[in-house]
């Protein structure tokens, strides 16, 4: 997998971790194989005033990243790593790109949540002027839902017996760009709304997150796996055409650990309890990336 640290000039593994993802000097990508570090590169980070914060999450995804840890970050860069398939992990105590890559691998870096933002309680993140993004140019006419806008959800996962699993009260809205596919099976419920509208979609795994299959589920050598194993652990890991695949471990045995890289949620019925919060345009630098 490749792993992405903003780091200070000149970058490398010896490189001081950036306090600012947007502003750093440059992004040291290390490639990980089996938890050992592979190939170190470092990607000069220049375009973070020519669309803001959402700037680093294109440059990182045009770059194949897997996977960011950063120290402090916003709600709408992290949304817009999140939407792409990146995950974004908080450094902890870590000082340096290498002590950074070894937390990581040891499964020490948590994922960003709200307290890790900006306004969170947690994370240092600098001047909050860095995280103010470019103006948007109104919506001409009605401010709906379609192709093109940039839409925040509040939202309530429930399984089909209406037990709540997730919602926007702890994770903060959901933000996308409608079309994007992030999303699918929801965007052509809410398509056509406006802010303030409410609707309930239940969704088959199939128009969920996957009905489970048992091919997924592998069993791999200890001595391929980091150190320190336990059940329950997440593990990424890349398929051959390059997409990143998320493993939770079953079971650790004496020599294999069987893992599993079905969705949690896979061959599971879901229902979601949606609000539109915001309709909002888009800017350049998120429309680049709509087909």
């Amino acid at each position: 997998m490749l792993l992405a640290i903003p780091s200070d000039a000149p970058g490398g593994l010896d490189a001081p971790i950036s306090e600012h993802f947007g502003h750093c000097d440059a992004f040291t990508l290390v490639q990980l194989d089996d938890g050992k570090i592979g190939e170190v590169k470092v990607v000069a980070n220049g375009a973070h005033e020519h669309g803001g914060c959402m700037a680093p999450v294109m440059v990182l995804k045009n770059l194949s990243v897997d996977a960011l840890v950063a120290g402090g970050m916003g709600m709408r860069p992290l949304s817009g790593f999140q939407s792409v398939g990146i995950a974004v992990h908080f450094r902890e105590d870590a000082q340096t790109v290498r002590d950074g890559v070894a937390l990581f691998t040891e499964g020490k870096c948590r994922e960003f949540g709200t307290a890790q933002t900006c306004g969170g309680g947690s994370g240092h993140c600098g001047g909050h002027h860095e995280h103010e993004e470019p103006p948007r140019p109104p919506i001409e006419g009605k401010a709906d839902v379609r192709r093109g806008r940039v839409v925040s959800l509040d939202f309530v996962l429930k399984n089909d017996q209406g037990e709540v699993l997730d919602s926007s009260q702890s994770s903060g809205p959901m933000r996308y760009l409608q079309g994007s596919g992030v999303i699918a099976s929801l965007e052509k419920a809410i398509e056509g709304l406006e802010s303030g509208a409410r609707v309930t979609v239940a969704l088959e795994p199939g128009e969920g997150f996957g009905n489970r299959d048992d091919a997924r589920i592998i069993e791999v050598p200890l001595d391929r796996l980091p150190a320190d194993l336990e059940v329950g652990d997440t593990l990424s890991a890349r398929d051959p055409h390059g997409e990143t695949i998320r493993f939770i471990v079953l079971e650790v045995g004496a020599g294999s650990a069987r893992l599993d890289g079905n969705h949690p949620l896979a061959g599971k019925a879901v229902v979601f309890d949606l609000t539109v919060v915001k309709v909002e345009s888009a800017l350049p630098e998120e429309l680049a990336g709509l087909a």
